[in-house]
């Protein structure tokens, strides 16, 4: 196996490229609240949801790929979930208890909040949540429970193909059984697309000279960016067609950005700061958005064109998850480590993966 020494910067690039394509989909989807109506055809709104396929490809890839760390034990899953739900639940929880104060002041009146719906935000399960974006986040921990089983082969090969028949018979099984909010979710095609990032990351791990064109990821961006005008309805994509239209052409994209290198220029720090963050800006958006959507309704902004607004809008979200991932998310990460006795140096991106 190479030595896992490569800065796999590229990546961080990458889910700040992510994140901001979520934020631009959610934004463009608000903005057609707006009088004046959509300013944007539907599939230029619709691309930016390819984010969450390539965060899902990417989860798969930095799971098994920082679980074996070369000449030294894998990871146990044990301490694989306590880092796992460390990273995931403490911001996730923060937002939702925001979430909830709203609603309990008496805004966000069409939203339904039930047990149900306290419960799966609790716990992250399927079904309806506080916050509306953590859907992704059912999925991640299910990707991750189902991987940490796995971790006891205690190798990478049999890790990863185990992993990998579980998801897909898994998706078989859901299928059989009565139609519910489980079995659609754990019936989804989606779950394939943490597979596509497992298969990656075991070529990378294996492959001492990796070399992947970067038009490969730039063509990638094409059919991503694409696909949605050949659909009747772009903004809901079926999710088998999602897999392969943007699933495996954020697999090329990854592959690709695997071999960029640490950024030397201010601009390029500031896209790796970004994606440092983009867990935050993932979670923190929803509450721009939030703003957003009441400005279009009860101020003078909701009768005028939405082209000055939408990117403005844009910046702001990237201006408060950044404050939230410094002020908000870096603390409580590190109270929290402290608190479950976890050990510092952690491998580059394991403290930042989202699910993002």
């Amino acid at each position: 196996m190479n030595q896992k020494n490569r800065d796999l910067y590229g990546l961080q690039s990458l889910r700040a490229i992510a994140a901001l394509g979520v934020i631009l989909r959610h934004t463009l989807d608000m903005s057609d609240g707006s009088e004046v109506g959509r300013f944007s055809p539907a599939w230029m709104s619709a691309f930016g949801g390819a984010g969450v396929d390539l965060f899902f490809v990417i989860s798969g890839f930095i799971m098994v790929y920082v679980s074996f760390p070369p000449g030294q034990p894998s990871e146990s899953p044990k301490r694989f979930l306590i880092k796992r739900a460390t990273r995931i639940f403490p911001l996730y929880w923060i937002c939702s208890a925001v979430i909830a104060g709203i609603c309990a002041a008496g805004f966000l009146k069409n939203k339904n909040v039930d047990l149900f719906t306290v419960l799966n935000s609790i716990f992250i399960l399927p079904g309806d949540k506080l916050v509306y974006v953590a859907w992704t986040l059912s999925y991640e921990l299910y990707f991750y429970i189902v991987f940490a089983i796995c971790l006891n082969m205690k190798r990478i090969i049999p890790t990863a193909i185990s992993t990998i028949f579980l998801m897909l018979s898994g998706m078989l099984v859901g299928r059989e059984i009565q139609e519910s909010t489980f079995s659609n979710f754990i019936s989804s095609p989606l779950v394939m697309e943490f597979c596509f990032g497992i298969v990656l990351a075991l070529s990378f791990s294996f492959v001492r000279q990796w070399r992947v064109p970067i038009i490969i990821g730039a063509i990638g961006f094409i059919v991503i960016i694409v696909a949605p005008i050949f659909v009747d309805h772009p903004d809901n994509l079926s999710e088998a067609f999602r897999v392969v239209v943007w699933g495996l052409p954020a697999t090329m994209i990854v592959a690709a950005f695997l071999q960029i290198r640490r950024p030397q220029s201010k601009a390029g720090r500031a896209v790796v700061l970004l994606g440092d963050a983009s867990y935050a800006l993932y979670l923190s958006h929803i509450f721009v958005m939030i703003a957003y959507g009441w400005a279009i309704k009860s101020t003078f902004v909701g009768g005028m064109s939405q082209v000055i607004f939408a990117p403005a809008v844009v910046f702001v979200c990237l201006i408060v998850g950044v404050l939230t991932h410094i002020f908000v998310e870096r603390p409580t990460l590190d109270f929290v480590r402290k608190v479950t006795r976890r050990q510092r140096g952690q491998p580059l991106l394991e403290a930042g993966t989202v699910s993002n």
